[in-house]
């Protein structure tokens, strides 16, 4: 026997066998191919927000969308908890853009906050009146609620939301009194006043210099929290454009290449086009590359979508992204965005390709060949598009997050399934 020919042998089939054994290992963390069985809660245009909750502790999770709330877990049986009137879509009538949940009560019991439009309806919120079977009491909480994104969020991490809105040329947050909820709310401001338009596109939350502390994303800025008193202390004001186009929707932060800094997900134009993530870079970082700057911050901009006449490049195109969620779908631990067309924000004759088909997409988190972040777009659904709000929320209790929308074709629940493939021979 040639011992060196029988040691080649033996090193070149333990590579083989360490490259299947790592090939194999590699497959085996893959994360599921999914798909989406659609519900159509209601087929008439009732809101363009949609949320999810246990609203009848039985410890099924329900959906509410304008006037009603669907029960768990078969979502067949609706409830109105104020006056249901279907709205016709060919206008933007809707007392009912965003559907927010909290316990303002204070009773151990959901209630519904419910934002109008901008410029038309006062902001409400309805007590849920357990199991008295009484209606849900109607309580004013502000005058408006200005800006096209707004999102509910717990600033200062003590159990009550606040909600992120514009006053009187100051931005800042819309606030109950916790021991007195059903008084008006009130308004505090982070300072630095402007000029900002009632319909501002493009807001969010998140932690932009990882200091630990929430602070406010705009399509012009960011403002930075203070260390103490968030309410009562003015933000340092960090001023920029993310795009030059008017802004979005909802606006995200999450470290979506892992190097330890944020970076930021966005649509550019909510009645036009454009889906980017924006990569926070450092000023050593390739400076020949284009970059994107809000104060001393550096962010270089990863197009996932453009135009029409760049659908081939991107693989996807549609107009007016105008509501936008950020979660992980498949479980492999990276966020995906969520994303669809907005119907008729303007009517039927309004903004780019308003007859455009009603899409709803998810762009799954992912890498290309040479390793960088991507986003792969996936259809969700093609026949219902999306309002002004998106949620995502395990609503069967599955383990799995499911995609809940409403637009003037009605409201929807997309349920996250595990697609069944044969396995590859």
């Amino acid at each position: 026997m040639n011992f060196k020919q029988t040691s080649r042998d033996v090193s070149f089939f333990c590579v083989v066998l360490f490259s299947t054994a790592l090939v194999t290992s590699l497959h085996a963390f893959e994360p599921p191919r999914i798909s989406f069985q659609k519900q159509t809660l209601t087929n008439l245009y009732y809101a363009d927000g949609i949320n999810a909750g246990d609203l009848n502790n039985d410890g099924h999770v329900d959906i509410v969308s304008g006037p009603f709330w669907y029960a768990g877990p078969s979502f067949k049986n609706s409830h109105e908890f104020y006056k249901a009137v279907p709205l016709p879509p060919e206008k933007s009538p809707s007392n009912s853009m965003f559907t927010f949940l909290h316990d303002w009560s204070g009773d151990g019991w959901l209630d519904v906050l419910v934002l109008g439009r901008v410029h038309m309806h006062k902001a409400f919120w309805y007590e849920n009146p357990a199991k008295s079977g009484n209606e849900w009491k109607k309580h004013f909480a502000f005058e408006r609620v200005k800006g096209e994104s707004p999102m509910l969020v717990d600033v200062n991490e003590d159990g009550h939301p606040e909600l992120l809105s514009h006053w009187e040329g100051e931005w800042g947050f819309i606030a109950a009194n916790k021991d007195k909820p059903t008084e008006p709310w009130k308004f505090y401001g982070v300072g630095h006043k402007n000029d900002w338009p009632q319909f501002y596109h493009g807001e969010g939350i998140g932690d932009i210099n990882s200091d630990g502390r929430a602070d406010i994303i705009l399509t012009d800025g960011w403002y930075e929290q203070p260390k103490t008193e968030p309410f009562y202390s003015a933000w340092t004001y960090h001023e920029g454009r993310l795009t030059e186009q008017r802004g979005g929707a909802q606006i995200y932060v999450d470290d979506i290449d892992s190097d330890g800094d944020a970076d930021i997900v966005s649509s550019l134009h909510g009645h036009e086009w454009g889906l980017s993530w924006l990569e926070q870079v450092q000023e050593n970082e390739n400076p020949k590359t284009p970059t994107t700057q809000l104060g001393q911050t550096l962010f270089r901009e990863h197009q996932l979508m453009g135009t029409r006449a760049e659908e081939e490049k991107y693989g996807v195109a549609f107009s007016q992204p105008h509501a936008l969620e950020f979660q992980d779908l498949n479980g492999d631990g990276r966020k995906d965005i969520i994303i669809g067309k907005r119907v008729w924000a303007h009517g039927p004759k309004g903004d780019v390709e308003p007859r455009g088909t009603p899409v709803v997409y998810w762009f799954e988190a992912t890498n290309d060949q040479a390793g960088n972040v991507t986003f792969k777009p996936n259809l969700i659904d093609n026949q219902s598009g999306v309002g002004t709000q998106i949620t995502v929320k395990d609503v069967n209790n599955d383990g799995r997050p499911d995609v809940l929308t409403a637009s003037k074709l009605g409201a929807f629940v997309f349920f996250n399934q595990i697609m069944k493939t044969k396995p590859t021979p």
